[in-house]
C-alpha cells in the first residue's frame, strides 16, 4: 500500500492512458426500473440510436440471441424518437449536485454534466439523409431541459469500417476532449475505503 501511494506517474503518462468502463444499458421497459441505480454523475454518456430506423416509427424492442435479433412485444406505443429523448430525461434526472466540487466551472463548458455523446450507428445504410435524421433530434431536444447536456456535434458511425471510420475517429477524439473537461479526471482514488 505505502509503494502504491509513493508511486507518482508522469503527466506525459497520465495523458495518454484513460482507462474506463463501457455498460450497455437493455432497452426493454422491463429494465428501466434498474437503469436508476447504474446511473452517474460521474459518468460520460453515448446515446445511441440505429440509423436504419425511422425515428418516428414505433420502436421495437429487441434481444440479440447469438447472431438473431428477437423482436419482443411491444410494452407501448413509443416511437423511437421518443425512447431516445426519455434517455435524455433520465440522464438528466442524475445531475451533480450544484455544490458538488468542479461543478462551478459550468461556464468554462459548453455543457451540462453528465454530458451525452448521440451517436447514430450504421451510418454505411441510413433510413433517410443521416443529416436529416440529426436535424429531427436537434429541433426535438432544443428548448428542453436535458439539450444542455448533449454534446455537440451529433455523431455517425459506419460499424463496418470499425477504427478506420471518419466516424469513429471523430467521436474518439471529442469523447477524449470532453473527459479532459471532467472535474473527476486525474482524481486520486484511494486504495482503501474506511467505513
Amino acid at each position: 500500500m505505502q509503494y502504491l501511494q509513493a508511486l507518482r506517474l508522469e503527466d506525459h503518462v497520465k495523458t495518454k492512458e484513460t482507462s474506463f468502463t463501457l455498460w450497455d444499458f437493455a432497452g426493454q421497459h422491463l429494465y428501466y426500473a434498474s437503469h436508476s441505480v447504474f446511473l452517474s454523475p460521474r459518468a460520460v454518456y453515448a446515446l445511441v440510436y440505429n440509423l436504419t430506423k425511422d425515428l418516428n416509427a414505433p420502436a421495437e424492442p429487441q434481444v440479440k440471441q447469438g447472431i438473431h435479433d428477437i423482436v419482443l412485444e411491444k410494452q407501448n406505443s413509443e416511437t423511437n424518437l421518443e425512447s431516445l429523448l426519455s434517455w435524455l430525461a433520465s440522464i438528466h434526472s442524475i445531475r451533480p449536485a450544484a455544490d458538488e466540487p468542479g461543478n462551478n466551472q459550468q461556464d468554462k463548458r459548453s455543457y451540462l454534466r453528465p454530458p451525452v455523446f448521440i451517436v447514430g450507428t450504421n451510418a454505411d445504410k441510413p433510413f433517410e439523409d443521416v443529416k436529416k435524421m440529426e436535424k429531427c433530434i436537434q429541433r426535438n431536444i432544443s428548448g428542453k431541459v436535458y439539450e444542455k447536456h448533449v454534446i455537440r456535434p451529433l455523431f455517425a458511425v459506419d460499424n463496418t469500417r470499425s477504427m478506420g471510420d471518419d466516424g469513429v475517429q471523430a467521436l474518439q477524439r471529442r469523447i477524449m476532449e470532453v473527459f479532459r473537461q471532467e472535474p473527476y479526471m486525474g482524481e486520486e482514488i484511494p486504495i482503501r475505503y474506511d467505513t
